[in-house]
């Protein structure tokens, strides 16, 4: 399995991922892992409409995309895969999903949430996620579209000298 990009993203389907991400990373197949979402008959079509048809769309469950790119060879197929928050991409990871990098895009904050950037508010469940990602080697950055400049996100928060930040 060829993962170009794992982002989170709590939009899905969007502009930015359509005039984006898609086309920058040449993604053949876009794959959403959201349990709700994977219920939702309607806002799964209204997704795969949006998707052009060059590109396979797969929207699923954590656990069973977790299985499609554990197991599955298709070692030649361009994925792009998104989840709806830093706790789905931690699933994905426990659950077998080898990944390197991750990307935060866009993930909306509530009154309670740390804001990090215009695009990334995050709780104290998800920075928790976050951490158990970054000690599994992960390297995780925050960018919306591929033309902004990354930010690495051991930059934007302090974690004791014993995370991965601080090597």
């Amino acid at each position: 399995m060829a993962i170009v990009l794992l982002r989170v993203d709590d939009r899905f389907v969007h502009g930015q991922i359509l005039q984006g991400w898609l086309p920058a990373t040449h993604a053949q197949e876009l794959i959403i892992a959201n349990d709700e979402l994977a219920q939702d008959d309607i806002q799964k079509m209204i997704m795969e409409c949006a998707i052009p048809c060059t590109v396979r769309i797969v929207i699923d469950t954590i656990d069973r995309v977790a299985c499609l790119l554990r197991d599955d060879d298709g070692k030649d197929t361009r994925r792009m895969v998104i989840v709806d928050t830093p706790i789905d991409a931690l699933r994905l990871k426990k659950a077998g999903v080898k990944f390197d990098h991750l990307n935060l895009g866009n993930i909306s904050g509530n009154g309670n949430n740390k804001v990090f950037t215009r695009s990334v508010a995050l709780g104290e469940e998800s920075l928790s996620a976050l951490r158990q990602i970054l000690n599994e080697g992960v390297d995780i950055n925050i960018q919306s579209v591929p033309f902004e400049k990354p930010i690495n996100f051991c930059d934007l928060c302090y974690f004791p000298t014993s995370s991965p930040c601080s090597q």
